[in-house]
């Protein structure tokens, strides 16, 4: 999903992965708790800050950000007008209240900046490196396999359905509002579960005959670097400026 985004060899790129997911943590969880609009903003910031670093190219952040923006027009939507409050202004006969306003701006202020620093920490290291990451992180085993293993085989199943899509559309098919149609988007549906199954029992089989027996051993190991004592004491000093920046509009 991220994987163009680890071309690169920016300081971003070079840090240990146990700091960066620590800290994507640790700052994602005081902007979402935050109702000050000054530490979200400086959260956004952060995240730019961290894009710029990283050097990741402008059209890939925007095409990641439009995604999650989408969801955000629903909210823009929806509580301005189901938002109790003072009003704004009237639009086809329903109040815009003021706190509904303020409310989804924070929430998109939010959703961004948290996007920006996901995508700058944790998004320029390999899925190997993440998942090495979680175990030194206490993770069950159990749970880093099962999680490693959705993101390696969502994408293997991802391509079955779009070798699917071509051979159909190799044939004419035309989507509509007819039974064929239906028909053919049954055999669709059918023939990608047929060939997660048969994927799923090949994948058993060959972890079976390697001696799998649900972890996996970690070869190589993280070397903590003075860089990454200098990221710790940014990213904390960040994380304490956002938590304790005052600021005088609430909700």
């Amino acid at each position: 999903m991220f994987e163009e985004y680890l071309k690169g060899n920016s300081i971003i790129h070079k840090l240990d992965p146990r700091v960066k997911l620590f800290f994507v943590l640790s700052l994602s969880i005081a902007i979402a708790l935050s109702n000050n609009f000054g530490a979200i903003t400086f959260g956004l910031l952060m995240g730019i800050i961290i894009i710029l670093i990283a050097r990741i190219e402008f059209r890939q952040i925007v095409k990641r950000l439009v995604v999650v923006n989408e969801f955000i027009l629903l909210l823009w939507i929806i509580l301005p007008i189901s938002s109790p409050g003072k009003s704004l202004f009237d639009i086809f006969g329903l109040s815009v209240s003021y706190e509904g306003v303020i409310l989804s701006l924070f929430l998109t202020l939010k959703c961004n900046a948290i996007m920006l620093i996901f995508i700058g920490l944790v998004a320029t290291s390999s899925i190997f490196e993440i998942v090495h990451t979680l175990r030194h992180f206490f993770i069950p085993d159990k749970l880093v396999v099962l999680l490693f293993l959705i993101y390696r085989y969502s994408w293997v199943i991802f391509n079955e359905y779009e070798k699917i899509i071509k051979a159909i559309k190799a044939r004419g098919f035309k989507a509509g509002t007819s039974l064929h149609t239906y028909r053919t988007i049954a055999y669709l549906i059918g023939g990608l579960l047929v060939k997660s199954y048969l994927r799923g029992e090949s994948l058993y089989r060959a972890m079976q005959s390697r001696g799998f027996q649900g972890k996996f051993w970690l070869l190589d190991h993280f070397q903590f670097s003075t860089r990454d004592t200098l990221a710790c004491l940014i990213l904390t000093v960040a994380n304490i400026l956002i938590i304790l920046i005052p600021w005088r509009i609430r909700f």
